[in-house]
């Protein structure tokens, strides 16, 4: 086998143990679902089934294709299983480990999987996760659509909308609010105001052209599922050229709280900034318009005006330090 199925065999789990009669675990433990595949080399498996002792949580049937699993294993069938995880659970003795099993219809085959990525975290990922308060959230990242990062995460009956948090490495986590509007949510038993619309030009600019996730717990154990396999920020725009050149070139500043201006602007804040550079794009848009319009007419090409800034810029920086 060539270099990229090998590396493929390991991602999904596959172990070259002498004896090993399946391959398979979990690929996503979130706060709603664990969903993973698993290959019984004996025969079919049936159901997935979450213990706490001897107390049954959760069940699913193994159904769900896996057309990527099958092409690499060799095998037929549909491997998968997304096991729904309840939002209360009755008093339970933690004493005892959660193991997930996987069994087969007559129950006399029984596998214990775990994590794919990380096999020994399983039982404290899942003893954590079952004690959270985030259990029964679901969500998912849709990925940076018309300028906005977008998504939705939400509980079943929950009263209030969701919190989750965008994660990128350096930054403190970023609070996200789903209480937007998204189609389709509720025929999946979720209110339709359950997702997050996030224009990343409301970020800090050390956000700025980085990677970032969501997870569904401030500390980033729990990630939520994404569309693409990374997402990464716009950079931070700059403030346009034009207008830059028009502030160094004018020397008329005036003076805000003894400072001149320059010094104002050069702390001012970013989403300001931004404000100023969409005003100075849509002036010049109109600048255009005009021209064209004079070349039109046969209008003599007009002297252009110097850079003044207007009187009521100084207010805008009044008690801001």
């Amino acid at each position: 086998m060539n270099k990229k199925g090998r590396s493929l065999k390991r991602f999904l789990g596959l172990r070259r143990e002498a004896g090993l009669a399946w391959s398979g675990g979990v690929e996503h433990l979130l706060p709603g679902l664990i969903s993973g595949w698993v290959v019984a080399k004996d025969g079919p498996l049936h159901e997935v089934r979450l213990l706490v002792g001897p107390h049954l949580i959760a069940r699913a049937e193994i159904y769900l294709a896996r057309p990527d699993v099958c092409q690499t294993l060799g095998v037929q069938g549909t491997p998968g299983f997304s096991l729904v995880l309840p939002a209360e659970l009755p008093p339970l003795d933690w004493q005892q480990a959660p193991r997930l099993l996987a069994l087969s219809a007559d129950g006399s085959q029984q596998l214990e999987l775990k994590l794919i990525s990380n096999p020994r975290l399983t039982a404290g990922l899942l003893k954590a996760l079952l004690q959270s308060e985030l259990l029964g959230m679901e969500g998912h990242v849709d990925g940076l659509l018309q300028g906005a990062l977008r998504g939705w995460a939400g509980r079943r009956g929950q009263g209030q909308p969701a919190q989750i948090w965008l994660q990128a490495a350096g930054q403190e986590p970023w609070p996200l609010s789903c209480d937007q509007w998204r189609d389709g949510l509720q025929a999946m038993g979720l209110p339709e105001r359950s997702g997050f619309h996030l224009n990343p030009q409301a970020l800090p600019p050390s956000w700025g052209g980085l990677e970032v996730w969501c997870s569904f717990d401030q500390q980033g154990q729990f990630r939520l599922p994404q569309e693409e396999k990374r997402v990464v920020l716009p950079a931070p725009p700059s403030l346009g050229g034009e207008v830059v050149s028009a502030i160094q070139a004018n020397a008329s500043f005036e003076v805000v709280n003894n400072q001149p201006m320059q010094e104002w602007l050069s702390a001012a804040p970013e989403d300001l900034r931004q404000h100023w550079q969409a005003l100075e794009q849509f002036r010049l848009y109109l600048d255009k318009i005009e021209q064209e319009l004079d070349t039109r007419d046969n209008i003599p090409k007009r002297a252009k005006p110097a850079f003044v800034f207007p009187s009521w810029w100084p207010r805008l920086f009044v008690g801001r330090g």
